[in-house]
């Protein structure tokens, strides 16, 4: 269950990151981009984390753009870390098995 902790951490990280990010775009973008509120812009920045976004707000400035490029790759990193994690897990755990506490000794040194 130790790679429970990493998951959590991650999944902690990332959704700071998201609120400082949505936080952030509402300064960037205001009222021209159609951010009237600090809540509008955390919806904004969840909304775009985990899908491609809503489309009821179009970024107006370049770095506004920038921004939500990164909370995109963000969003594809929610899939990919955690499968990274368990896969790890699963193959220290099999070779553990199959060849004994040397293996062990050696994959542990690696995947830490």
């Amino acid at each position: 269950m130790r790679f429970a902790k990493k998951i959590i951490v991650f999944l902690f990280a990332v959704l700071s990151l998201t609120i400082i990010l949505g936080i952030l775009m509402y300064f960037i973008e205001g009222e021209t981009g159609n951010f009237a509120s600090i809540s509008l812009s955390l919806y904004w920045a969840i909304t775009t984390l985990l899908s491609a976004g809503y489309g009821d707000t179009v970024l107006q400035t370049d770095l506004g753009r920038l921004v939500a490029l990164f909370i995109r790759v963000l969003g594809s990193s929610i899939i990919i870390v955690p499968l990274i994690v368990v896969i790890a897990e699963i193959c220290k755990l099999l070779y553990k098995t199959l060849f004994g506490k040397k293996m062990a000794v050696l994959m542990k040194a690696l995947f830490l």
